[in-house]
């Protein structure tokens, strides 16, 4: 067996403490640190809740367009055919009848004008049609978007 050796040397979990290596601590914090430390914690919460009402508002996008998936191919037909011929008349022809019709406000008794619109009952009861079909055409497409 080995005698015991009394040893004078520190611990080595205990370090020397020199006094320039304290010095130099406590020059590596300035005594502002902490008022700066304050500043910057108020600073990284204010961008932590700008990400968070950043996050809220991409979730809540998500949201209304995962609503505005709908297909919608179905109104697009409803007022395609409303918007078109034989859904609706034709440009010229609508052009004709309005100048008929302004034409017989003018002059509601002249022969011409009353014989001017009997030639053009059918393009009035046509525009009558078209009328409610576009009616119709925009009741559904606004009932399917409505969901």
């Amino acid at each position: 067996m080995r005698p015991a050796v009394a040893v004078d040397e520190p611990a080595p979990s205990e370090p020397e403490s020199r006094p320039d290596e304290y010095f130099e601590a406590e020059s590596a914090y300035p005594p502002d640190a902490a008022a700066d430390d304050q500043t910057g914690s108020g600073e990284a919460m204010a961008q932590a809740t700008r990400l968070l009402d950043e996050l809220r508002q991409t979730i809540s996008e998500i949201g209304l367009q995962a609503h505005s998936a709908v297909d919608l191919s179905g109104v697009v037909s409803d007022l395609q055919v409303a918007v078109s011929p034989p859904g609706a008349m034709a440009v010229d022809d609508v052009a004709e009848l309005r100048d008929a019709l302004l034409a017989a406000r003018e002059r509601p008794r002249d022969i011409d004008t009353i014989v001017d619109l009997t030639k053009r009952i059918d393009a009035m009861l046509a525009l009558v049609i078209a009328y409610d079909r576009a009616i119709a055409a925009i009741e559904r497409s606004l009932e399917a978007l409505r969901g």
